[in-house]
């Protein structure tokens, strides 16, 4: 979900059990993660982050940075506050987005406002105090963007969220979309491959009526960008072949993706920035370096989804972490290294 306010994280904790309604009911534990990169300040309820004057839209760029650097800049963050309001006796000016139907137009309006210390949070205070409110929730802040570099240490992070007593996962991010579509690709994942484990009879994560990336149907596809719609890159492909039940662990995520796509498609990113690149054949270099970056990065995390999920046919994360299994084989950095979106 998008960043909510507190009463609206509360709503949403209450949604999916966090707190029972009834003193004899049980509570229902979430994992919340958190996955921005901005630094987020909760003002009266209402979460806050800080842009630049002259691009109040834009957010600031962190690409790369961790969780505990995160949390520590949204420490200062608070702390500047406090000593503005105590400077100015309480008065602090913010500003928020407005938008005119009558003229389809947004705008972005300065306001003063009254605050208190106490009126002023941040994310992990947020949290910690409703779960002493009674809410059975874990925070945890990992940054994870569409504009991030996959890595392997951030699959290792979302897949470790995995709490056998939890009945829910909740992810949070600036809009609710790109890497919160990600982040529930992982766990999803990890869920699913466990429940296949369990049941004792090793199963596909797809049903009988959907396509998979199959050595049957490969040959079968109509046209270029049909294929590419269903993920059959070049470098995919060679992964595929490379992978220990390659064809089925592509197909495993492909129906993942499906299911996650309310939050993000993307497989469909991929395509859309290897389409938007064919245009720009002449002309603007930054912006076709941007594309093809952009393009990289979607790849690079389908890329990763693929082999995470054959590392879970190979071996059980509770013996060996993502990152060791891939550091182990060379071959798929190599692969990944070299991933492209014009080929």
């Amino acid at each position: 979900m998008a960043t909510p306010t507190i009463s609206g994280a509360k709503e949403m904790l209450v949604y999916l059990g966090a707190k029972p309604k009834a003193k004899a009911s049980t509570a229902r534990k979430v994992i919340l993660t958190d996955l921005r990169e901005e630094a987020v300040v909760y003002v009266n309820g209402t979460p806050f982050v800080l842009r630049e004057l002259n691009k109040p839209v834009d957010t600031l760029k962190h690409v790369g940075i961790t969780g505990p650097v995160v949390e520590h800049m949204e420490a200062r963050l608070k702390e500047d506050i406090l000593a503005e309001i105590r400077q100015s006796g309480g008065l602090m000016l913010f500003h928020r987005e407005e938008y005119n139907p009558s003229t389809n137009q947004s705008s972005v309006v300065g306001y003063w406002e009254n605050i208190l210390a106490d009126d002023v949070k941040t994310p992990a205070e947020v949290y910690s105090a409703l779960k002493d409110e009674g809410y059975d929730i874990v925070y945890r802040r990992i940054p994870l963007t569409r504009e991030r570099d996959a890595l392997t240490s951030d699959v290792d992070a979302i897949q470790y969220c995995k709490d056998d007593s939890a009945e829910s996962y909740l992810f949070v991010s600036h809009t609710g979309f790109g890497g919160v579509a990600y982040a529930m690709a992982i766990i999803c994942i990890r869920l699913g491959a466990e429940a296949n484990f369990a049941s004792k009879v090793p199963q596909p994560l797809f049903g009988p009526h959907q396509w998979g990336a199959t050595e049957e149907n490969l040959p079968s596809r109509a046209s270029n960008e049909a294929a590419l719609r269903m993920g059959d890159y070049r470098d995919i492909l060679s992964l595929t072949r490379v992978l220990i039940h390659g064809p089925q662990s592509k197909a495993d995520v492909d129906t993942i993706i499906e299911r996650c796509a309310g939050a993000g498609h993307l497989r469909d990113d991929i395509l859309y920035y290897s389409k938007e690149f064919e245009k720009f054949t002449d002309g603007d270099d930054e912006e076709r370096a941007y594309l093809m970056d952009m393009g990289i990065k979607a790849l690079r995390r389908y890329f990763f989804l693929i082999t995470f999920r054959s590392y879970l046919y190979c071996t059980s994360p509770a013996n060996m972490k993502f990152a060791a299994w891939m550091d182990a084989r060379p071959e798929l950095g190599h692969l990944c290294n070299n991933l492209r979106i014009d080929k």
